[in-house]
């Protein structure tokens, strides 16, 4: 039986004599629930199609329980709180502020520990949310891998008034609240194949994440890190460095765009891209920068016969373009 799930569109495949609970668990979805016997409530929904069997009796419309009602018939059912595949719940959490410590380039790298019985839930890749003094929340990506357990960190570039005074707040206060996570340029799943992961000064942070989740797990394809900035002196220190250089199957290249005296690769990241892979077609590629340098990335390796779909960015998503 397929039962579509709304408000989202899913739609869930139910073997025969399955309750909907129990098929939307074997699919991967994360749903509310509890009892498990239609006690609690936490799993009602509300059937606005077709026909289910619940405790011996047939409903055809209202309030349902899904640990215990199995489908008759195709059904549109609206059943809030479900989750989509890879997808968590965003969560509020009161972080403590561990270390707000300057790593160059004008960069802060900023440590949080989330409470104890409360591990963060995310993917590598997403980012957070940071409440403010003055009521605004400020996105930073996560730099942290989830095998990092309840530790988190991002890094801030701190050249603008508001960038400061947030800085100024995390050394001022041993305490600071955070919603995550968000952020779909994630690594949920590993791919199958090589990665080539492009940062534009602290999109670095992202990308930081990114590359020791698949230190974590082991992952054996190739992976290519670039690392742009305008000047030699915008490039921060990154602690893992070292470390990586050691990894057989991870490439590190850092790139300047200015004219400098800077004696290792010069120009934009995709020019670098594209003189390592004169074929783009098997490569997963991340970006973490700018709108304009996401796009122009994303713009000129199209043209060198990459395919759109190859490339996540969360750019896309806050930044799209007509």
């Amino acid at each position: 039986m397929r039962v579509t799930l709304q408000p989202s569109g899913a739609v869930l495949e139910i073997q025969p004599g399955e309750r909907i609970l129990d098929g939307a668990r074997r699919l991967g979805y994360e749903c509310p629930q509890s009892c498990r016997n239609g006690n609690c409530h936490v799993c009602a929904a509300l059937l606005v199609e077709g026909r289910v069997e619940q405790e011996g009796g047939v409903r055809d419309h209202g309030e349902f329980y899904t640990c215990i009602a199995e489908p008759l018939e195709d059904c549109i059912v609206l059943w809030d709180g479900v989750l989509a595949l890879g997808e968590l719940p965003v969560r509020s959490l009161s972080c403590q502020v561990t270390s707000c410590t300057e790593v160059g380039g004008d960069t802060w790298r900023v440590r949080l520990r989330a409470p104890a019985g409360k591990p963060p839930r995310y993917h590598a890749g997403q980012y957070l949310m940071i409440h403010r003094d003055n009521g605004e929340k400020s996105s930073f990506s996560l730099a942290s891998a989830p095998s990092g357990g309840r530790d988190l960190e991002i890094h801030v570039l701190a050249r603008e008034a508001s960038a400061q005074n947030l800085i100024k707040q995390l050394q001022r206060d041993t305490m600071v609240r955070i919603d995550m996570p968000f952020g779909d340029a994630h690594l949920a799943e590993l791919p199958d194949g090589p990665l080539v992961l492009i940062a534009a000064g602290t999109g670095m942070g992202q990308i930081h994440g990114l590359i020791e989740h698949c230190r974590a797990e082991g992952f054996k394809h190739p992976v290519h890190l670039y690392w742009g900035v305008r000047r030699p002196e915008d490039f921060y220190e990154v602690e893992h460095w070292d470390e990586w250089l050691k990894l057989p199957n991870l490439f590190l290249h850092k790139v300047v765009s200015d004219q400098c005296g800077w004696q290792g690769r010069f120009g934009m990241l995709h020019e670098a891209v594209c003189e390592d892979f004169p074929d783009l077609k098997a490569l997963h590629v991340y970006a973490s920068g700018s709108p304009a340098m996401v796009y122009g990335t994303l713009d000129a390796l199209v043209e060198a016969g990459m395919d759109a779909h190859q490339m996540r960015a969360d750019v896309f998503a806050y930044a799209p373009r007509s």
